[in-house]
């Protein structure tokens, strides 16, 4: 499936072996949550992925109806053996979820894009260390 250009389009990248990243920018409403699923399950598929860090710090705002597409992509990846992970997650966006009462269920979540890739890495067995220095 050719990915979705224009203004939301929705990259879905190769960051790591066994990893994919999704930036997510503007508005999922249930078309583009869709195009969006689509495009992560192809690809997971292409490349046998085991972690998708899944990056919603440019969306704007989370209602119920966007967290229900967070949750219905993070479990469709689960099917397919591969565990997302729900990056991005701001003071705001954090505050709007407990008050609407949403639940993300197991999906992990992480503030920023490093700790996700932290987790991916630990879930993969790696580690990312300073360079040892000749003295």
């Amino acid at each position: 499936m050719a990915q979705k250009q224009g203004p939301y389009a929705t990259p879905v990248n190769v960051i790591w072996e066994n990893i994919l990243f999704i930036p997510i920018f503007g508005i999922i409403d249930s078309k583009r949550g869709q195009e969006i699923l689509e495009s992560m399950l192809t690809k997971i598929a292409d490349v046998k992925s085991k972690s998708i860090i899944l990056d919603i710090l440019g969306v704007p705002t989370v209602d119920s109806a966007v967290a229900n597409n967070l949750i219905k992509i993070a479990k469709a990846t689960k099917l397919m053996g591969t565990e997302c992970i729900i990056s991005g997650i701001s003071p705001e966006v954090a505050q709007a979820m407990v008050n609407l009462g949403i639940d993300l269920g197991d999906v992990e979540t992480t503030g920023d894009i490093a700790d996700a890739l932290r987790l991916a890495f630990d879930r993969a067995g790696l580690e990312v260390r300073p360079k040892k220095t000749a003295a």
